[in-house]
């Protein structure tokens, strides 16, 4: 599957959600805690993600819960919403751990095209102590409060990353990357960006993993 993305730094999270609420379906609310493993030779990279879904319902996700501004998290204290727990069964409270590899490339300062590989595994430390064994080891922790919305063939999600701030990534999925898919994409996506009311100005070239290590490591920039 090849992943034709973009995202954008986000300021007016009322007018954002004021704009995406008149277009496009709202799915869910979730937490994402994504763990980076790395191969030093090759540099292969493969990402854990372990996802908890607080809630599908729109009128649960009210904006002034919302982080507005980046903070420095303690542990996981600073989502907003009660998680869900181990004994609830509702759709709402799923639990997901999902493996991901990408081949990434960047066109411009703009998209990503990403051709991505990725499956569930219902425990994480068996392949843990496999890619510990390969020589893989951990390169980046992440954690992402998301809320996800669909219009068309578009996923939109917006990002709060509790060193940077809110963003807005936007996404298309393809069974190909010809040039003109590609193309087409782009254009979609850019049309969406403008729906949301965020200028292109606002889109943001580098990866999260860049600007992490620019927060967490200021002196080595």
């Amino acid at each position: 599957m090849v992943e034709i993305e973009l995202k954008a730094r986000l300021q007016d999270i009322a007018g954002f959600f004021s704009k995406v609420s008149s277009f496009a379906r709202f799915q869910r609310c979730c937490y994402k805690d994504d763990t980076y493993w790395k191969e030093p030779v090759k540099e292969i990279q493969i990402r854990l993600r372990e996802e908890e879904v607080f809630f599908t319902d729109f009128s649960q996700l009210h904006l002034q819960q919302w982080p507005t501004e980046p903070i420095v998290s303690d542990g996981k204290k600073w989502i907003p919403f009660e998680k869900p727990t181990e004994n609830e069964s509702s759709p709402s409270s799923a639990r997901n751990i999902v493996v991901t590899y990408k081949r990434k490339a960047v066109l411009g300062s703009s998209f990503e095209v990403n051709q991505e590989q990725e499956f569930q595994i219902d425990k994480r430390e068996p392949l843990e102590i496999f890619l510990q064994d390969t020589g893989f080891s951990i390169s980046l922790k992440k954690e992402k409060l998301v809320a996800a919305w669909e219009w068309e063939n578009v996923t939109l999600e917006l990002c709060f990353i509790p060193e940077l701030g809110n963003f807005l990534e936007l996404e298309v999925l393809s069974s190909c990357d010809a040039p003109e898919v590609v193309a087409a994409a782009r254009k979609k996506l850019r049309a969406v960006l403008a729906l949301c009311g965020v200028a292109e100005s606002a889109i943001e070239g580098k990866y999260y993993s860049q600007l992490l290590q620019e927060v967490r490591n200021p002196g080595n920039n």
